[in-house]
């Protein structure tokens, strides 16, 4: 956050504009190669634009539509998460996400498994005593 007048004051820490416009430039190469991947090979003539795992520039892929095509997935899809760990091209932080979601799907999956037994239990027990009861009456 900056305060009027800030920019007049000697002592505030001075903005590098050179710094400002490499870090502009960081951003818009990420937003336009951190979207898509290629999954198999895709030639461009007599020699590969890109090769699976290979990220791939997002405005090609609106231009040409290779998503369409099938020659590219995006990042963060299953096929997509599947060629970046076969290839293993996969950023950290896709991983550290990845085993984040695999491990809240295994507990998901545990807690489902273990409230679909209790009531199988229940409905058991019940189930014998009735039947022990109904046998007991009929006596």
């Amino acid at each position: 956050m900056t305060f009027p007048g800030i920019e007049h004051d000697p002592q505030a820490p001075q903005v590098n504009p050179d710094m400002l416009a490499v870090e502009e430039r960081r951003r818009e190469r990420e937003a336009e190669y951190g979207v898509w991947v290629a999954v198999q090979d895709i030639p461009w003539g007599t020699v590969l634009a890109a090769i699976p795992g290979m990220p791939v520039p997002a405005s090609t892929v609106e231009r040409l539509k290779w998503d369409e095509l099938g020659l590219v997935a995006k990042r963060d899809s299953k096929t997509g998460r599947e060629v970046l760990e076969r290839t293993g091209t996969a950023t950290t932080e896709e991983r550290q996400r990845w085993a984040a979601q695999d491990k809240a799907a295994a507990e998901k999956a545990a807690a489902e498994k273990a409230a679909a037994e209790k009531p199988a239990e229940r409905t058991a027990g019940k189930t014998a005593r009735t039947t022990t009861t109904t046998t007991e009456g009929a006596r």
